[in-house]
């Protein structure tokens, strides 16, 4: 079993997760209306958009007030507007004054350190009562993906954001992760009661209330920044709020997604949102549209890696129409900067042939401005054809440092309208560089973080959290991981695997099944709530299968039990159908759904922890092949892989399918490719999957592909390190392993594509990456790489002796 020693010796390497975003986030009046109508206590204030408002309005509560400027990002107080007042937040003490300071932040620009740089615009100012502050602290309900749970988080005086309530003195700080069925425990409501000399009941309904907004209104975040204890009365006050909203839940959050303030955000970022596409500006002149987000990040990191700098991130998903190109392609030269673009696409279910014939249609819109084209997977030889022989201004390129640096050559010979590009400063690290981000802020997090870490990644021996006050920094024990570590074996499939369906008539499903079943995977029936009686499936190439109305009927009916599921219904459904499965007692649960709602996940999970035999695989993700037995659990274009020895576990579908085609391409193949998914809270870990290859006898070398956000690579390591050292002093051989991390280069704050890869963490790219060469894995820069680290490392170590090779 896994045990937390390892992560001892990472601890310069560690620097602990803040809460991830894959959210909506409302203004702080908003979010005081929201949290009043559940109860909890905030000061008489009122929105406002005039000095003349401000003015009123402080003379009815008395002329003494605080004025905040409404933007949605943190360190208002210490920000500068456009012409050059400073700070953004002020106490006043009349309405004249009230007046002129108000007149000096409406209609303003204000930049903070955690605005874009054009600063974002002040249209409406939140005056608040003064309060006389007895004590001040911050609480938290937020999300810790370590332990896949929520989490409360209280400390000594108030803060402006968790990123400050991590950076405080640790002795004032108290984590507990909270059951999602129990909530806020009596012993959780004794021990803040003992450390922060609070009256039980005063502090009690603040609680309660507070995890009942978390859990009614699907947050993400949830924090009273300053929870004022009055020095008067001494009653709880919460005088400043910051909320976030999963934007999975947004149908049923309809309410408070009509509050959504869309001057806060980018024009460019919502036009691409309603097309379906993920558009992020950046700052240099290469335009990249690339498919998958893993893919995505990885194009940038390479473009910066050899020199260049992209003007954005670009996820197009699987579209590849003309339409959704042309569309694509504005977006991108919407931005006047951009001289180049790179398109860089794999093509699993929809054809390479077919998107280069979208790509030459959208393409002759724009022909003043060079396009390198780099299409991989299905029928890419046929694609790379149309883009060479196109007769437009397209340059086919079939290798992934080509491509990047045929772009970079391009951008480069080309003057940039919009002046020079900023400079990409780079660390050196060996044979690679890599661009740094990290801000004074992050670096003075590391001590406190990788404590708190260290903490939340111990193994525990109960169900319940078990309050620990010995520790400056209180945490309660919890599972590292909800599901049983007995369980990672389920993840060995192979070709006896016997697999059922949820979801079996949904013409995804039905599709899924028929290409499933052609390739050779054990199917043997499925289910849909739709029927209300046992019947064949519709379809005459599964007719041969049996439908049921739900897995209790198909367990019941079947001469044998399945040994997989494959979950393959709406986001909106996929938390029912994986309980349904656990239930069930499934041994390995797939789920492929993206934009499954966090809080589904919190029930998920916490129902996993309450048993022994059920693995789930997912959310988001692609699922699990094993080449060599032919059996396919998921979505993974398995035409494209082929029976070896390599073992592949990844956050990110097409990064993996780039890894298949690199490893098949210097003739090592594929033993088991576990695609854990890009999730915050997703059912099989990196560290889990690792696990699995590293005992998987099939497997000889092993590609981890990992991303920002989370601390699971982190994970990951520790446990190969300890794995390694054992397989050593037992007279074994490791097994060589090849990482990879993307998101180098990725802006603070934003979520690049996967709802948990959020860059601007206290733990970044960079820390992934040294904590795996620390544990002995070769970094590949970029996904062409992949193949040939693998196998030279392979040879070195005498585990792929290839006959006939030169």
């Amino acid at each position: 079993m896994y045990r937390a020693g390892p992560l001892h010796r990472f601890k310069s390497l560690i620097t602990a997760s803040p809460c991830q975003k894959r959210y909506l986030r409302i203004h702080e009046y908003q979010a005081q209306d929201l949290l009043a109508k559940y109860g909890l206590p905030v000061p008489r204030g009122r929105i406002t958009t005039s000095p003349a408002e401000v003015a009123n309005y402080l003379d009815e509560i008395g002329g003494r007030g605080v004025i905040k400027s409404q933007v949605l990002a943190g360190g208002r107080s210490s920000g500068t507007f456009s012409n050059g007042f400073n700070g953004g937040v002020h106490v006043v003490s009349s309405s004249d004054e009230g007046r002129h300071v108000s007149s000096k932040m409406l209609g303003q620009r204000l930049f903070t350190e955690q605005t874009p740089p054009e600063g974002l615009p002040v249209d409406k100012v939140y005056v608040v009562e003064h309060l006389n502050i007895g004590h001040e602290f911050n609480l938290t309900i937020t999300t810790d993906r370590s332990n896949g749970c929520p989490m409360l988080i209280m400390s000594q005086g108030g803060s402006t954001g968790i990123e400050e309530l991590a950076a405080k003195d640790s002795y004032g700080t108290v984590k507990v992760p909270l059951d999602y069925t129990e909530g806020v425990t009596e012993e959780t409501i004794v021990l803040l009661c003992e450390r922060f000399a609070l009256d039980r009941e005063r502090l009690i309904p603040i609680l309660q209330s507070l995890f009942t907004f978390f859990k009614e209104r699907d947050a993400t975040l949830v924090a009273i920044n300053s929870l004022i204890r009055k020095s008067e009365t001494g009653r709880l006050i919460c005088a400043d709020s910051r909320v976030s909203i999963d934007d999975a839940a947004s149908k049923r959050q309809s309410q408070i997604f009509d509050l959504r303030d869309k001057s806060q955000e980018m024009a460019v970022e919502i036009e691409a949102e309603k097309h379906g596409l993920v558009y992020i500006q950046l700052e240099g002149n290469i335009g990249c549209l690339v498919n998958g987000a893993g893919l995505a990040m990885a194009t940038n990191d390479a473009v910066a890696e050899y020199g260049g700098s992209c003007a954005n991130f670009l996820d197009g998903g699987g579209q590849a129409t003309k339409e959704t190109m042309v569309k694509a392609f504005e977006l991108i030269l919407s931005d006047k900067r951009v001289n180049t673009i790179l398109v860089n696409i794999y093509g699993g279910i929809t054809r390479c042939d077919m998107i280069a014939e979208s790509i030459i249609a959208a393409a002759h819109n724009f022909h003043d401005i060079p396009i390198v084209v780099r299409l991989q997977g299905t029928n890419s030889a046929v694609g790379q054809q149309l883009i060479a022989e196109s007769g437009l201004n397209l340059f086919a390129e079939d290798e992934f440092g080509s491509a990047v640096k045929k772009a970079i050559e391009l951008a480069a010979s080309i003057p940039n309208p919009a002046g020079a590009v900023s400079e990409t400063r780079v660390e050196s690290r060996g044979s690679s560089r890599i661009k740094l981000t990290t801000s004074t802020s992050q670096r003075s997090f590391r001590t406190l973080s990788s404590q708190c870490f260290q903490n939340i990644s111990n193994t525990i021996r109960h169900a319940q959290p078990n309050i620990r006050r010995d520790s400056a920094t209180t945490i309660a024990d919890f599972p590292s991981r909800p599901t049983h570590p007995s369980t990672i074996s389920n993840l060995n499939i192979g070709q006896n695997t016997k697999v059922i369906y949820q979801g079996f008539t949904g013409k995804a499903a039905t599709s899924n099944a028929i290409a499933t079943q052609a390739y050779g995977t054990h199917i043997i029936g499925g289910v849909s709530p739709s029927i209300t009686s046992s019947s064949p499936h519709p379809n005459p190439s599964l007719s041969h299968l049996p439908v049921f109305p739900t897995l209790r009927n198909a367990l019941a009916s079947l001469p044998s039990k399945p040994q997989a599921t494959a979950v393959l219904v709406p986001a909106l459904h996929a938390a029912s159908a994986i309980l349904e499965a656990i239930e069930a007692e499934i041994p390995l649960i797939v789920s492929v759904a993206e934009h499954v709602p966090l809080h589904d996940m919190f029930r998920v999970e916490a129902a996993l922890r309450t048993q022994s035999a059920s693995r789930l695989v997912g959310p988001n993700c692609p699922g699990i092949i094993a080449p060599p037995a032919k059996c396919r659990i998921g979505i993974m274009p398995h035409l494209q892989y082929h029976a070896g020895c390599v073992g592949i576990v990844s956050k990110s579908g097409t990064l993996s399918y780039e890894a298949v085609g690199a490893t098949t391409k210097v003739g090592l193949g594929q033993s088991l490719c576990i695609g854990v998914g890009g999730d915050m809270l997703p059912g099989t870990s990196l560290r889990e999957g690792l696990e699995a290859l590293l005992r998987d006898e099939g497997t000889k070398g092993i590609v981890l592909l990992g991303e920002i956000g989370g601390e699971a690579e982190i994970e990951a390591a520790a446990f190969l390190q300890e794995w390694d050292r054992n397989v050593v002093r037992m007279g074994g051989r490791r097994k060589p392993v090849v990482g990879m991390i993307t998101g180098k280069t990725a802006p603070r704050g934003k979520v690049m594509g996967h709802a948990g890869a959020v860059a601007g963490g206290f733990t970044t790219a960079y820390d992934k990456i040294r904590a795996l060469e620390a544990a002995g894995a070769t970094i590949a820069v970029h996904p062409g790489e992949i193949g040939t680290l693998m196998r030279s490392l392979l040879e070195k170590e005498g585990l792929f002796p290839i006959k006939g090779d030169e």
